[in-house]
């Protein structure tokens, strides 16, 4: 009887194991922050990934609209917000294989994808992806002198969950 017991159990948890719906990704990384091999950012209909064929691609509604360029450059590759502001994809050996050559001044950074579809390095904007649509509401991130920054737009409510970005320095 207990044998029977302990068996539906465990095939009721595997069940909801294998029905479980994927939670969808943040739409941030912050400095020290990696998106692996299949992570991903989420905005609405676009998603920011790390692809297995160490692609860098941005999505809209599943239809490519920016790549790195990086397919089949390596295995293993992820995506690091580097504390210099710097964005890289490394491969599995930690060789790089793309970056946004945004290195700069050691600091707090952070890379949004945002509402307008726009991919942004943001202390001060340093990078995009340039790839937002046109009469869009973005994020407006404004670095104040006491070294916190403020947060206007879609992502004002967010600021709470990124603590990490309120040590932005104002002259990065």
């Amino acid at each position: 009887m207990a044998s029977s017991i302990m068996t539906l159990l465990l095939c009721a948890a595997s069940l909801t194991l294998l029905l479980a719906i994927p939670s969808s990704g943040d739409n941030h990384l912050l400095t020290g922050q990696r998106l692996t091999t299949g992570s991903f950012l989420t905005e609405g209909g676009f998603t920011f990934i790390m692809q297995s064929d160490c692609n860098l691609v941005l999505y809209d509604l599943n239809r490519p609209i920016w790549a790195s360029g990086t397919y089949g450059k390596g295995t293993g590759c992820f995506l690091s917000m580097q504390s210099d502001g710097n964005l890289v994809v490394y491969d599995v050996r930690n060789i790089a294989i793309w970056a946004s050559n945004t290195a700069r001044n050691n600091g707090n950074y952070l890379l949004i994808l945002q509402k307008d579809r726009n991919v942004v390095i943001y202390s001060q904007p340093i990078w995009a992806t340039t790839t937002n649509i046109r009469g869009s509401a973005g994020v407006v991130i404004a670095p104040a002198l006491n070294g916190t920054v403020g947060v206007s737009g879609a992502e004002q409510n967010k600021v709470s969950e990124m603590t990490n970005i309120l040590e932005v320095t104002a002259n990065v």
